[in-house]
């Protein structure tokens, strides 16, 4: 880990305690109560791997950090693990599943619901 990687991991870790301290002090906030919040890792922007198959390597590897099996479904490489209602998650989407999605929005300005009969 770079000098840089290592203080950028402080400052997260201090702003997170800071955002716990400032909410325990203002009980009057509401906090989310439906799903979970995310502290997501995207190994091709915060880690050092630059190719697909590093960043899922990279996962890989956090997996066995968080002592799980990643999960893979549809070009998605997840490894995450549960802290209540917080969870840390580390999640490479390959190239190919990028596609699939680009070419399925390509067709959204193509149908226009309020036309469509009963619509």
């Amino acid at each position: 880990m770079s000098p840089a990687q290592h203080h950028h991991r402080r400052e997260l870790i201090a702003n997170l305690r800071a955002l716990a301290a400032f909410l325990d002090a203002h009980p009057l906030l509401p906090v989310p109560r439906y799903g979970p919040v995310r502290v997501s890792v995207h190994p091709l922007y915060d880690t050092d791997a630059s190719t697909e198959a590093e960043a899922i390597a990279e996962v890989e590897r956090i997996a066995t950090l968080l002592g799980t099996t990643p999960t893979v479904q549809h070009g998605h490489h997840v490894a995450s693990v549960a802290l209540g209602s917080v969870h840390y998650q580390a999640v490479a989407i390959t190239q190919a599943a990028m596609d699939r999605r680009a070419a399925l929005e390509s067709y959204r300005d193509v149908i226009a619901l309020d036309a469509i009969e009963g619509a």
